[in-house]
């Protein structure tokens, strides 16, 4: 039996047609997430905590890291079991994705060089975030405590004032200098910390899990430096107290059209972003308290904010 183009055609068709059914009934191979740093497990002294400092006439003594009204909390002995923590801060890129996968509205305006650029995210997209970058890595991922955070910042729990790459406030070199202060930095501008962790001292502030036992549940807290106020003040014991937005304050603000829909008392919104971790098993190996490292100074140069 010989069969007429015009049959010819339409089996091609049909065929193609199920052929593309197929391929897209298939998984797609999921987009590449962020780099991780593993950070060893340990114990450490979370907090403020004193170190040397050294004044520009070469003076020294010994100084808290945070000063009172920057809401440091006390030193207190915490033991942190290892995880994993995005090398850099989640990106505007990497944050579209997120939204248009859960079908969230849309982020505020977009700007250009968006891959480079830090997320500014409300703390409940913060921990959505997180929870969704750990689904499509298979990863149990999240927010990070403050106290895995200053681990971390710290490089695993050392005398470091500030999270750059030897513990110093060097403007134009680990940090922007003041004029530079008001740029939006690509994500990654500046040296990382001795374990390979990048702009926890500038970029965006960052959310971390509270202390339901030292912290009233109805506040969030940020970490670290931000672009919008990134001194020499913003040293790793400090930590910033963000309260609820009220109606008025959202309906005020185009930015933050967005989160009209929220309950009230549920918008938490500080210019900060999400920086995940994923716990990891014990090795069953004995951690030990802190990296030694030769290369930490034994006096920090007192950084001051020029007027």
């Amino acid at each position: 039996m010989r069969h007429t183009p015009v049959r010819i055609s339409a089996t091609l068709i049909v065929a193609s047609v199920l052929l593309l059914l197929v391929l897209r009934s298939l998984p797609s191979s999921p987009e590449p997430g962020p780099e991780l740093i593993q950070v060893e497990g340990g114990s450490f002294m979370a907090g403020n905590f004193q170190v040397p400092m050294r004044t520009p006439d070469g003076a020294q003594s010994v100084q808290w890291v945070a000063q009172p009204d920057q809401g440091a909390l006390e030193p207190y002995p915490v033991e942190v079991n290892a995880f994993s923590i995005m090398k850099k801060e989640a990106s505007n890129a990497l944050y579209d994705r997120f939204l248009k996968q859960t079908q969230r509205p849309a982020r505020w305006q977009a700007v250009k060089g968006d891959e480079q650029q830090a997320a500014n995210m409300p703390y409940d997209e913060a921990e959505a975030f997180c929870a969704w970058l750990g689904q499509n890595s298979g990863l149990d991922m999240r927010l990070p405590t403050e106290a895995e955070w200053e681990y971390a910042a710290r490089s695993r729990g050392q005398a470091f004032p500030w999270a750059t790459d030897n513990g110093q406030w060097q403007e134009g070199r680990n940090l922007p200098d003041q004029e530079q202060r008001t740029q939006h930095y690509d994500i990654g501008s500046f040296p990382a910390n001795p374990l390979g962790i990048q702009d926890m001292a500038n970029g965006l502030h960052e959310w971390v899990i509270s202390d339901p036992t030292r912290d009233p549940p109805h506040v969030r807290v940020v970490k670290g430096g931000g672009d919008d106020a990134s001194t020499s003040r913003n040293t790793i014991p400090t930590r910033g107290i963000v309260f609820p937005l009220s109606e008025s304050s959202i309906q005020a603000k185009p930015e933050l059209a967005r989160l009209r829909h929220y309950p009230a008392g549920t918008a938490y919104f500080q210019h900060a972003t999400a920086r995940c971790v994923a716990p990891l098993k014990s090795n069953g190996a004995p951690a030990p308290t802190r990296v030694p490292s030769s290369d930490a100074p034994a006096v920090f140069d007192e950084a001051t904010d020029k007027p």
